[in-house]
C-alpha cells in the first residue's frame, strides 16, 4: 500500500487485509449483481480489526461505488461515511514523487470525487486533483507499450462512468497499447491484469471507441478460464454491466 500511511502493526495488517479486501470486493460484487447495499458500515461492526477494514476500502478505491454508478442505486450514508473515514486513518500522500505514489494520487482522486456526488464531505486531499502532467507521465509518458498497459491496469478502479479526467482520456487514446496489453496477459494466463484492462476496453467501448478486440468474447474466456478470485469477479462483472451482457 504504498503512498498510505500505515498506523499498524504492517505484517499483521498484510496478513489480514488480502482477506478483508476480498470482503469488501465480495460485498462490492453482490451489490453490482443484485444486493440493495453494500454494507460497509455493517462490515466495520462486525468486529473485524477497525482499521484492517478501513485499509481494505482504500485497496478497492473507487470501485466501492460501482452500485451507484452503473445501477443508479443511492450511496447509503453509513457507507459513504466509512470511506471518508479510511482517508482519515490512511490520508493520502501530500507530495507524491514516485511512479506508484502518482497512481495511488490518482485512485484517491476518483474516491473523492465520486465520494463528493453523496451527501458525506470529502476528507481533505481525498478529491484534489493531481496536475495533468502526472497523468501524461504515467501514461504518454511510457517508454513502452508493456509499462504503459501496466500502469493502465493499476489505474483500473478509474475505469468506471463518472469519473473522467485526464487518466480516462489518456487511456481512450490508447487502445492499440491496451489491446497489446491484454492480448500479452491473457497469453500469459495474468488473468487479474487481463481483467482490468478489459474493464478499460468496456468503459471506452460503452462511450463508443472503436475497438481492436471484441471485449465481450475476452470477458467470457477470463470468466470461463479465470479461476476465481474476489477482485477479478468483480472487474468482469464491472465489465459485464458496461457492456450490457447478461449476468453470468
Amino acid at each position: 500500500m504504498e503512498g498510505l500511511l500505515v498506523p499498524v502493526n504492517v505484517e499483521r495488517l498484510q496478513v489480514s487485509l488480502a482477506d478483508a479486501a476480498a470482503e469488501v470486493a465480495d460485498r462490492v460484487l453482490g451489490a453490482v449483481g443484485g444486493a440493495e447495499d453494500i454494507g460497509l458500515a455493517d462490515y466495520v461492526h462486525t468486529g473485524a480489526d477497525t482499521t484492517t477494514v478501513l485499509g481494505a476500502v482504500r485497496l478497492i478505491g473507487a470501485d466501492v461505488f460501482a452500485p451507484h454508478v452503473l445501477l443508479g442505486r443511492p450511496v447509503h450514508r453509513d457507507d459513504a461515511a466509512v470511506v471518508a473515514r479510511s482517508f482519515t486513518v490512511y490520508p493520502p500522500t501530500p507530495q507524491p514523487t514516485t511512479r506508484q505514489q502518482h497512481v495511488t494520487a490518482w485512485r484517491d482522486w476518483a474516491v473523492g470525487r465520486l465520494l463528493a456526488r453523496t451527501d458525506e464531505t470529502s476528507p481533505a486531499g481525498s478529491d484534489a486533483a493531481p496536475t495533468p502532467e502526472t497523468a501524461a507521465a504515467l501514461l504518454d509518458g511510457a517508454k513502452t507499450w508493456q509499462e504503459w498497459s501496466a500502469t493502465a491496469a493499476q489505474l483500473s478502479p478509474l475505469a468506471l462512468p463518472g469519473v473522467g479526467g485526464p487518466i480516462v482520456a489518456a487511456v481512450f487514446a490508447g487502445m492499440r497499447p491496451l489491446a497489446r496489453g491484454v492480448t500479452r496477459a491473457v497469453l500469459r494466463r495474468d488473468f487479474v491484469t487481463a481483467a482490468r484492462l478489459i474493464r478499460w476496453m468496456a468503459l471506452s467501448s460503452s462511450n463508443g471507441v472503436r475497438q481492436p478486440l471484441d471485449p465481450v468474447l475476452l470477458v467470457e474466456r477470463i470468466r470461463l478460464y479465470g479461476g476465481t478470485g474476489s477482485r477479478l469477479a468483480l472487474d468482469l462483472a464491472i465489465s459485464r454491466v458496461l457492456l450490457r451482457m447478461e449476468p453470468a
